[in-house]
């Protein structure tokens, strides 16, 4: 009986190993991996791959040189010891996640996950408390020299605005060189299309530079997502960003608007074309796209974003 009861485990660890890589193939081969597993991790998944076939393996092979040596010969009972309730809730601690695995549908995160984790607009990294001037000008606060707008309201707006229309305005905080050689770049174009290589990027370019994308075009691709206090005719146009995997996901969005974004269903993906402007949500002064154009598209292949290595590099 204990030869069949260590026959029966050994069986059970090489079935439970073989699963687990075959779950992972699965996922490869399907392209599904990218929604768990950031592209720059997939090398340790491939690792652990070989690791799940290679002990699962040995375990059968360790079963058929139990038989033909009728045991290691050392004299010991290797039947691992405890009762029978104590062994099934140790291996359902690793059949559970195994089937739990193959029977969920592999499906993109979306705006359930957005609402319970909180979206960043933009990248949320210079986002400036918003403040309001007298006139109803939307400025964010840390720019606003109280003294010198009391004294002259109208000579104070007026020299904000040509300290805007310098040459070179893309030295208003201190950020790293990437993301003032990046917002120059940016600058030069007639019409901004938002890559999803280089969305985070842009998305902090946006908010760092924001008096000067203003009035600029824009494209931008993500799922619709709302959130409470929104206008009827605003939205978010967002993505997930990874860093490692899925437990780290971020969702980064831009605020959309527009006399068609009330009409658009939460989680559908479209590509939007407009121009760029500011808002104020949540008191803080953000980018805002005023629709021109959109258009409903699939959800992509691989729908999240990453950070880019530039901008690792020069952080």
């Amino acid at each position: 009986m204990k030869k069949n009861d260590q026959d029966f485990h050994i069986y059970l660890r090489g079935i439970i190993l073989i699963g687990f890589m075959l779950l992972l193939i699965g996922l490869i081969t399907s392209g599904k991996l990218t929604y768990y597993v950031a592209p720059k991790m997939h090398i340790f998944v491939y690792f652990a791959v070989a690791i799940f076939g290679i002990l699962g393996v040995m375990q059968f092979f360790r079963r058929s040189q139990h038989h033909h040596d009728d045991g290691c010969g050392c004299g010991v009972d290797h039947t691992p010891k405890g009762t029978p309730i104590k062994h099934f809730l140790i291996y359902m601690l690793f059949v559970i996640p195994l089937l739990t695995g193959f029977m969920m549908p592999e499906k993109a995160m979306d705006s359930s996950i957005a609402e319970k984790r909180g979206i960043r607009y933009g990248t949320g990294l210079y986002a400036k408390p918003a403040q309001k001037t007298e006139d109803g000008k939307v400025v964010a606060s840390e720019e606003i020299d109280v003294e010198a707008y009391l004294e002259d309201p109208e000579g104070y707006l007026k020299e904000m605005e040509e300290n805007v229309k310098k040459e070179n305005p893309i030295e208003t905080y201190d950020v790293t060189e990437y993301y003032e050689k990046f917002g120059k770049e940016l600058l030069k174009e007639d019409k901004i299309t938002v890559t999803s290589e280089h969305y985070l990027d842009a998305m902090s370019v946006f908010n760092i530079y924001l008096d000067q994308f203003k009035g600029k075009e824009i494209e931008t691709t993500g799922f619709v997502y709302r959130e409470e206090g929104m206008e009827e005719d605003q939205a978010v146009i967002a993505r997930f960003s990874m860093n490692c995997c899925s437990a780290d996901a971020v969702v980064y969005g831009t605020i959309v608007e527009g006399d068609q974004v009330s009409k658009l269903k939460t989680d559908t993906w479209y590509t939007v074309t407009g121009i760029i402007d500011e808002t104020e949500f949540n008191h803080i002064r953000l980018p805002l796209v005023k629709i021109s154009s959109l258009k409903k598209i699939e959800p992509l292949k691989d729908p999240y974003v990453y950070p880019s290595a530039e901008s690792f590099a020069t952080e």
